[in-house]
């Protein structure tokens, strides 16, 4: 239940920090940011090596089905295993932010600069990423949905990190990307969810930093 409890505290976090919903950061605070770790604008580029670009439209009813979900397990089961040792760090920079008092997202941008070598690993995990989609035939825009309502189902909160966006926007000088909160928001959706990801609880409760980072 750890990783709950992880997922829990960023859920605190953001609905302390704006009530729930989305977080906006501004242009100049990214910039800083940007520029410590301008490795992660590539993420948007090593991104568009999906060849599998179909507009996803998700089911009005959010069912998800048996292969989704596990596909799901097996793309983060291939970035983990091209991450190593690697895939534990990352968990460990996710977890850090939590652990001081008083923690708020604006502390985000500061542990990005902290940990530099989190950039490489989210640049490796997001090839390796890629690679997995390919091999599976899946559209980014698929898979986000099928990360975003299966952590739903199993009503563990985590906040979607897109830096690979905020760096290239901040890049670019236009307005900062977003911070989402995912998961249980608002429920955890249907019940038949519920049941489809439960067996798959432990795995995808230790990929909860490989979700969180956009993975």
């Amino acid at each position: 239940m750890k990783k709950v409890a992880i997922g829990c505290a960023i859920a605190f976090v953001i609905i302390a920090a704006i009530g729930g919903g989305v977080v906006y950061w501004g242009y100049t605070k990214v910039k800083s940011f940007a520029a410590q770790v301008q490795e992660l604008g590539q993420v948007a580029d090593i991104e568009k090596g999906v060849k599998n670009t179909s507009p996803f439209a998700a089911p009005d009813d959010h069912l998800l089905t048996a292969a989704q979900v596990e596909r799901l397990v097996q793309v983060q089961t291939k970035v983990r295993a091209r991450l190593g040792t690697g895939a534990d760090a990352m968990e460990r920079n996710y977890k850090s932010l939590f652990d001081k008092k008083d923690a708020n997202v604006t502390d985000l941008p500061a542990l990005l600069s902290a940990y530099k070598d989190l950039a490489h690993l989210l640049i490796d995990a997001k090839k390796a990423q890629v690679e997995a989609l390919n091999e599976i035939g899946m559209s980014l825009g698929e898979y986000r949905w099928i990360r975003s309502e299966t952590y739903r189902a199993l009503g563990v909160p985590f906040v979607d990190m897109d830096f690979g966006q905020i760096a290239e926007r901040a890049r670019n000088g236009q307005t900062a990307g977003t911070i989402s909160l995912n998961g249980p928001v608002n429920g955890t959706g249907p019940e038949a969810n519920t049941k489809l990801v439960e067996k798959h609880r432990k795995t995808l409760e230790d990929n909860m930093a490989l979700a969180s980072f956009g993975l």
